[in-house]
């Protein structure tokens, strides 16, 4: 295992405010995430650099050497940094976004060209990237999902609606047959019955979808998992089979008639989308333009 730079940088923070939050807040991270590099630090070297009390962190022996022995070197790498910087002129901030790959394809991606500053994408799950938020390894992320850490603010700013749709080859007579009739049971049984697709990453949206719709899980596994959303579209463009993806994922798929929105279902199912950030964030105009962005792309779909 190798230390890592910004361990020592984190270390110093600590050492030179006296406490987590005081790091954080020179640091521009959370504070979660100053615990973390330290934390990780201390099991790096094998021994605590800290006492940890109420008010304060209190260097142990060992924290006091370390820091000695680290004063000089980092403050080298800080002073050529900043004359690297007075050399290139003025240095375009860095934001840190995360998302689900689909999102950011459908409707970011189109926009970087118009972005002012630098941008680093960070893709998974709603829960792994409020951990990444929480870690202070991105400034903003979109989610299906809030947390109610303290550091945090979240706001919602659109909903997406889960829709059930259909290959060219699907055969629907059986479904639109039980519609008809208004068998709800039927109707189970005949999508029990077809090929489904969905992604590792997005198994929830077909129990969402079902439980939504019939009380209970659905009771059966995807025969085919898929790398993301879009590659179900173009799979069922050309063949048969059914899933459950966000409307606004699929519906330039179904305008061109390259598959069918089925069903919405008995009742919607749909999730509320927000933007989650850190409340003192460094960069707070770049991310206003981010999610300027995103909501006005929403709107158009």
């Amino acid at each position: 295992m190798q230390g890592n730079l910004e361990w020592f940088r984190t270390f110093r923070a600590v050492y030179d405010t006296g406490t987590m939050s005081g790091a954080a807040k020179d640091l521009y991270i959370s504070q979660p995430g100053v615990g973390l590099h330290l934390n990780a630090l201390e099991a790096y070297t094998g021994f605590p650099l800290f006492e940890r009390t109420p008010r304060k962190m209190i260097p142990t022996e060992k924290g006091k050497l370390l820091y000695q022995q680290l004063l000089h070197a980092l403050t080298t790498l800080e002073d050529i940094e900043t004359r690297f910087r007075r050399k290139s002129g003025d240095v375009a901030a860095t934001v840190s976004v995360g998302m689900c790959v689909e999102t950011f394809q459908h409707v970011l991606e189109q926009h970087i060209p118009e972005l002012g500053f630098n941008l680093m994408m960070q893709f998974g799950s709603s829960p792994q990237l409020i951990q990444l938020l929480e870690n202070g390894s991105v400034d903003l992320v979109l989610t299906t999902t809030a947390s109610n850490a303290s550091n945090l603010v979240f706001h919602s700013f659109a909903k997406e609606r889960l829709v059930l749709i259909a290959g060219k080859g699907t055969d629907v007579s059986g479904f639109r047959s039980a519609r008809q009739k208004k068998d709800k049971n039927k109707l189970a049984e005949w999508m029990r019955s077809q090929l489904w697709y969905s992604t590792a990453a997005d198994m929830e949206a077909l129990t969402q979808f079902w439980q939504s719709n019939f009380d209970e899980l659905p009771g059966f596994v995807p025969n085919y998992i898929v790398p993301n959303k879009f590659s179900i579209t173009r799979c069922l463009s050309i063949g048969k089979g059914l899933a459950v993806i966000p409307d606004f994922l699929c519906r330039d798929a179904i305008e061109k008639g390259d598959i069918t929105k089925l069903w919405e279902g008995y009742r919607p199912a749909e999730n509320t989308l927000y933007f989650g950030r850190r409340k003192q964030p460094l960069y707070e105009n770049e991310i206003k333009q981010v999610e300027k962005l995103l909501v006005s792309a929403f709107k158009d779909k």
